[in-house]
């Protein structure tokens, strides 16, 4: 299913207008407006996570995890190539892949192989410390 219905459906399965959405949300109307008619369908991974907080949902609702992909083709080359050469090696999870293949930063994303190499270590390690910090409090 399109992002844009997915959207749609969420919308309105709690009764809300696009309006309340973008309220909600914090994600212009416009742009809003865009995603559920197919105008936009890359979003960036913060206008995902705060449509689904608005929503009360995951931001894997957006995706089409239960789809099967038969080919790379849907991955940015990069990290594609990483998948292929330590995907295992680092335990890369399809839910680190959904993340990383959707980051973007001030447009951009990372290219080389390398590049998302360390963004995984980062955010592994972040997610570490954010949770000892949790269990700590």
């Amino acid at each position: 299913m399109p992002l844009g219905e997915r959207i749609r459906r969420l919308r309105t399965a709690v009764g809300w207008s696009p309006g309340r959405l973008a309220k909600e949300s914090g994600v212009s109307r416009a742009y809003l407006w865009q995603l559920e008619t197919g105008g936009k369908d890359r979003p960036s991974l913060d206008i995902l996570e705060r449509l689904a907080k608005a929503l009360g949902v995951g931001v894997s609702e957006f995706t089409d995890l239960d789809s099967p992909r038969s080919s790379d083709d849907w991955l940015p080359p990069g990290l594609a190539e990483l998948l292929r050469t330590k995907g295992k090696q680092l335990g890369i999870t399809d839910d680190d892949i959904e993340v990383m293949r959707n980051i973007h930063f001030r447009g951009n994303r990372p290219e080389a192989p390398e590049d998302y190499e360390l963004l995984y270590l980062f955010l592994r390690r972040w997610a570490r410390n954010d949770q000892a910090a949790s269990r700590t409090s």
